[in-house]
């Protein structure tokens, strides 16, 4: 984008005042004004691809250029820059000639760099800035539904225009991964979003303030660069512009963010986070499963460090525990270990501890009617330790193993419904004993308290005659 700027501007300093203006582009304006015709976009696009195809080319060769050239290439874009400086709709009612701007813009926008430098000349044209308002305005999405639409298709489409009705983030999550290709707004729309992002940001965010739902918020989003569309949601007080931007980037923008995306996303996630009503909802668009969303962790980390008690209870609520999700488990460790970084020693000892609950209660699928054929591990290994390490008193190593010989004691006075329900029991036991074992040997200054492939047993469990009673011979991690 630097480039692209520098180059726009430097244009536009040696731009004289007079202008060079594009034959076809003109040849529409006219022809449209008098037959008012319906294919204006397509008409205008296709002029300013005649006229200005060769821009981008010429501005990569203009610093070789001589003078007489480069006088001439800035006189062409100072059409584009005057049109837009000047427009008056007491002048020109019918909006073509805004609409030609922003169709030549688009080709001088050259990396990004048209609207950065024209905002010195732009920024106070007043009656310009709210005719980007209007072409925006102009541009609601409208749902069409071919005859010969399969009906679970109709029903889809139904299903998601409910969820969104509802806001029913869930719901409309699901139905919108169905969407593989999302339509993009048109030329002229594309460029007014750009236009008003550098040129008027609070009128872009009132403008998505007024998102009628989540395919509105998209298309006024889908132009600007994903920091600028995440910023623009955390602006925003509207649910389907919110939506929009998260969905985009759990789903759309999977790959390693650039610094200032992982700043907007962390500024928008602590926006969403202090809703209490509404951030367990946001949390199932995009942490049931962090494995689907490993570029989110680092910002959640730093989003959750600023984040309030009830915030942290529900981020651990969010996560789907699996016996078998080591997966998931580098994710969330990715995520804690930003957050220990970062968050002050109350937050950690919150965020440790509803860790600790959860693992607790969720024992290894206890309670789901899940038995266990091998050693297991848990997606919040890390905020468990965390929680033994920083907020419990230290037991010693011979406090374990008493206390893994009575559990071990319970478990074989029980009645086991079968074989497999009472291996599970011993499997589970020996899958709790992991991380209490590695949590004894962590201190809070040690860099890394994730578990290791490792299997650590308790005496009590090598005894050969219990390792035969309870089948135990895999001694890998259930993956």
């Amino acid at each position: 984008m630097v480039t692209g700027a520098s180059t726009i501007r430097r244009l536009i300093d040696v731009w004289d005042g007079e202008v060079v203006a594009p034959t076809v582009i003109e040849g529409v304006i006219s022809e449209l004004e008098a037959e008012n015709a319906d294919l204006m976009v397509e008409r205008l696009a296709a002029a300013a691809q005649a006229d200005l195809g060769d821009v981008p080319r010429a501005l990569t060769t203009s610093p070789r250029f001589a003078a007489d050239e480069t006088l001439h290439l800035a006189r062409r874009l100072g059409w584009t820059v005057k049109t837009l400086a000047d427009w008056d709709p007491h002048h020109e009612r019918s909006g073509l000639r805004i609409e030609a701007a922003l169709a030549s813009a688009a080709a001088w926008n050259w990396h990004g760099g048209f609207w950065e430098a024209a905002r010195p000349r732009l920024q106070g044209c007043r009656l310009t800035i709210a005719a980007l308002e209007i072409v925006l305005r102009r541009r609601a999405p409208q749902t069409q539904v071919p005859e010969n639409a399969p009906l679970w298709e109709r029903e889809h489409l139904q299903a998601m225009q409910e969820a969104e009705r509802t806001q029913d983030w869930t719901e409309l999550r699901e139905r919108a991964q169905a969407f593989k290709q999302l339509p993009l707004p048109d030329l002229g729309a594309g460029q007014a979003t750009l236009a008003l992002s550098f040129l008027d940001w609070p009128r872009l965010v009132r403008l998505a303030d007024k998102s009628e739902g989540w395919l509105h918020g998209h298309l006024l989003m889908a132009p600007l660069p994903l920091a600028d569309a995440l910023r623009l949601a955390a602006a925003s007080r509207n649910g389907y512009a919110r939506f929009a931007a998260l969905e985009r980037i759990a789903y759309r923008e999977v790959r390693p963010l650039l610094p200032q995306e992982e700043v907007a996303l962390r500024n928008l996630l602590i926006v969403l986070a202090k809703d209490a009503n509404e951030w367990p909802r946001w949390l199932t668009v995009c942490n049931r499963y962090p494995i689907r969303h490993p570029h989110m962790q680092a910002a959640f980390g730093l989003a959750l460090a600023r984040s309030d008690e009830p915030a942290l209870q529900a981020y651990i609520d969010s996560i789907s525990l699996s016996t078998s999700d080591t997966d998931i488990r580098e994710n969330v460790t990715h995520c804690l270990s930003v957050f220990r970084a970062r968050a002050g020693a109350g937050r950690r000892r919150a965020l440790w501890r509803a860790a600790f609950e959860r693992w607790e209660a969720w024992d290894f699928a206890r309670n789901q009617e899940q038995n266990l054929t091998s050693l297991s591990r848990s997606a919040l290994d890390y905020g468990v330790v965390g929680w033994l390490v920083e907020s419990q008193p230290q037991k010693s190593l011979a406090d374990l193993e008493q206390t893994f010989v009575d559990d071990l004691r319970t478990l074989d006075m029980q009645w086991h419904a079968s074989l497999s329900s009472a291996v599970s029991g011993f499997v589970r036991l020996v899958s709790r004993y992991q991380v209490l074992s590695h949590a004894i040997r962590r201190s809070a200054g040690d860099a890394d308290w994730l578990p290791g492939p490792a299997v650590e047993l308790p005496a009590a469990a090598t005894d050969e005659f219990l390792q035969k009673k309870y089948r135990w011979s895999d001694r890998q991690i259930s993956t």
